[in-house]
């Protein structure tokens, strides 16, 4: 029986349209720029290779010992205007709906969560959000970080669903036993199920908590 459903924050809670991601790749590009000190044409290389490589800029510059303050880090690149993304009741009552636990896992920190979270009106329809720090930096879609978020949960994969945009995160979720909702992505091997919007999760959930016959 499934008891948490966990879901992405970033691209996920919100369309991709957007595009606070997009800016938030701005800024990591600069930061790498004005503070690690990377030339332009070589931060967005970097960026995109340690985005494919690792999951995450952040991730490739710890793992390639480049030296910065994580606060320092966060702190600048999600400094963007949510002014892009508007809070959707609609959104909100189909999480209150979810006969199910309900968490936020995000490769980013919980000050950007959080804040993310109160502008869309929905912080208080989850019970926990895990971050990149409770991670141990450890990140999407390494198979540990899923499996740290299981244990902080305190939940099995077999009793899990993973809510994702990205079809890296999914795959790994899913070889582990998680069951994956892909969303606003055409469907492939990546996950067990596709939707167009995150609101289209509570048919895909009902479907999956109906008793069978």
């Amino acid at each position: 029986m499934f008891r948490v459903i966990f879901f992405d924050l970033d691209d996920t809670l919100y369309p991709r349209s957007a595009h606070l991601m997009k800016m938030i790749g701005a800024r990591i590009t600069e930061y790498m720029i004005r503070v690690i000190g990377m030339p332009p044409e070589q931060a967005n290389v970097a960026r995109r290779r340690w985005r494919d490589r690792y999951g995450t800029t952040l991730r490739g510059l710890l793992e390639e010992g480049y030296t910065f303050e994580l606060d320092d880090f966060f702190r600048y690149v999600h400094d963007i205007p949510l002014d892009h993304v508007t809070p959707d009741p609609e959104l909100r009552a189909m999480l209150l709906r979810l006969p199910l636990r309900r968490v936020v896992l995000t490769n980013s920190n919980s000050e950007h969560a959080n804040r993310l979270l109160d502008h869309l009106h929905i912080a208080d329809c989850f019970e926990q959000v895990i971050d990149i720090r409770a991670l141990g930096l450890i990140n999407k879609p390494d198979p540990r970080a899923y499996q740290l978020a299981l244990d902080l949960a305190g939940v099995s994969a077999a009793e899990s669903i993973l809510v994702e945009d990205t079809p890296a995160n999914t795959a790994s979720a899913r070889a582990l036993g998680i069951t994956t909702i892909l969303v606003d992505c055409p469907p492939g091997p990546e996950a067990d199920f596709f939707v167009p919007d995150v609101l289209a999760v509570e048919t895909v959930v009902a479907g999956l908590m109906r008793p069978v016959a």
